[in-house]
């Protein structure tokens, strides 16, 4: 039985490993410098933090000073298809601060801006995020036909200080019966060393994790709550498969798990 159901999870595994985190050290895990995490080619104000985090064991601390800062890097994108962008701020205001936003674009292959209409208000919103405590923020677009390229940008403004944590940016899947499209759950940090979190999913009653070579190392109910914290701190390094089990859905994916 054992083996059965792990074929299953290989099976639904091949299926939803094309949908992995794009973005280059989406928690902050890596620094060339204090001032510089490793991956992020705009790095304004940047400066590694590690007491105010969302997980693992720093965040990006990015102060706005007296003009607008940015934090950016371009992601290789498919035409045509479904992205998902999700990440963690909190943010300090002094005075009359605006706190952060996102502020992203298309590339051609080129690499000029692309204008898409259909996706330019979702991209750069007018609305300013501000929040006291960790919040998520999260979207999806779709790549215009001749986009070859996400420049992922988030901008902390004057009298305003960000944290940024856990970055998301992956495709979204079409289930292969139908044409309705399926948002995976985002499941990151990946690699992680510590805490693997769970979000954007609903009606999670269960979820298993097991060993790639199919060994069952932990497993626990749940009563549909939105995010999910699941210590792996203590597992061994290697790759492992987690198992979601939705009042509607089972939904596989892989992660890494790497020591500091």
């Amino acid at each position: 039985m054992k083996r059965d159901v792990f074929f299953v999870l290989l099976l639904a595994m091949a299926i939803s490993s094309y949908s992995q985190n794009l973005t280059v050290n989406p928690g902050f895990e890596s620094w060339d410098e204090i001032s510089k995490p490793a991956g992020w080619t705009t790095s304004q104000n940047c400066l590694k933090d590690s007491v105010i985090i969302n997980s693992d064991d720093y965040s990006c601390r990015h102060e706005g000073g007296t003009s607008s800062k940015y934090l950016g890097q371009t992601i290789s994108v498919t035409p045509g298809v479904h992205y998902n962008l999700s990440f963690f701020y909190r943010t300090e205001i002094t005075d009359n601060g605006n706190g952060c936003r996102i502020w992203c674009y298309w590339k051609d292959i080129d690499g000029a801006g692309i204008s898409d209409p259909s996706t330019d208000a979702i991209l750069r919103p007018s609305k300013y995020l501000k929040s006291d405590v960790w919040d998520q923020f999260s979207t999806y677009a779709t790549a215009p036909p001749e986009a070859a390229a996400f420049y992922l940008e988030v901008r902390t403004y004057p009298n305003s200080i960000t944290y940024w944590d856990d970055f998301v940016f992956e495709e979204t899947v079409a289930t292969k019966n139908t044409e309705k499209l399926v948002t995976l759950p985002l499941i990151y940090p990946n690699p992680v060393s510590n805490n693997l979190i769970i979000s954007g999913i609903q009606n999670v009653k269960q979820i298993d994790i097991y060993r790639y070579t199919g060994k069952s190392v932990w497993s626990s109910r749940f009563n549909c709550e939105g995010i999910i914290t699941i210590p792996v701190g203590h597992f061994d390094d290697g790759i492992y498969v987690i198992c979601i089990l939705t009042r509607d859905s089972v939904i596989s994916r892989k992660f890494i798990k790497k020591r500091e």
